[in-house]
């Protein structure tokens, strides 16, 4: 096979994202809720019997194949809060960004009109509001830290230079923690929640 034959084969090609084995791309919807006059963001706390369990969470999930990740995380809201597919809108997209797995993940901006505490028990225990102007007004507590790689026993250490010594590299990463009388929200879900207000105050909205 010579260069002539391989660049016809690899005319017009598209890049291609490889995704971590075993993991889909996902995406979150940050919900907002309209009650007693005040703009709310709603949040919900997983049932305990799914994954990460207890934890605060926007609603989203795995994107299916061929999916737009917009429509994803209109359909896993309208899933996790029992909604009619009239209620849920897209207002914005917000952000792209890879969790700690590995995954991309996409957040929206979205509206949910005529919410009335609906929610699938099966994947939510419950669901609370926070409003808007009170989570721009506190800050959340921060912790720098690292991701590292973390080899089994049996890793191949001969195959590569250094061996165990090889300097595998440390990612730094900044957790952020917002306590609420709901609990502690952090995680992913707490980033997006802090640079979609930072995007806020950076566009007049404090």
């Amino acid at each position: 096979m010579n260069e002539a034959q391989i660049e016809n084969m690899l005319r017009g090609r598209a890049m291609e994202r490889i995704a971590v084995p075993g993991e889909r791309d996902a995406a979150v919807l940050i919900p907002l809720v309209e009650k007693a006059g005040e703009t709310c963001i709603l949040f919900e706390i997983r049932n305990a019997s799914i994954a990460q369990g207890g934890e605060i969470c926007f609603p989203g999930g795995q994107i299916e194949p061929d999916e737009l990740p917009e429509k994803a995380a209109v359909r896993e809201t309208i899933e996790e809060l029992a909604l009619a597919e009239t209620q849920v809108s897209v207002m914005a997209p917000l952000f792209e960004m890879t969790g700690p797995g590995g995954r991309r993940v996409s957040a929206f901006l979205g509206e949910v009109k005529n919410y009335r505490d609906t929610w699938s028990a099966s994947e939510v225990e419950r669901i609370f509001l926070l409003p808007i102007d009170e989570l721009l007004a506190c800050e959340p507590l921060t912790h720098d830290d690292w991701m590292v790689t973390v080899t089994d026993d049996d890793f191949p250490y001969e195959l590569i230079p250094g061996g165990r010594e090889y300097p595998f590299r440390k990612i730094p990463r900044r957790f952020y923690f917002y306590k609420t009388k709901y609990g502690v929200i952090w995680g992913l879900t707490a980033e997006l929640l802090y640079r979609f207000l930072e995007l806020l105050r950076q566009q007049g909205g404090e």
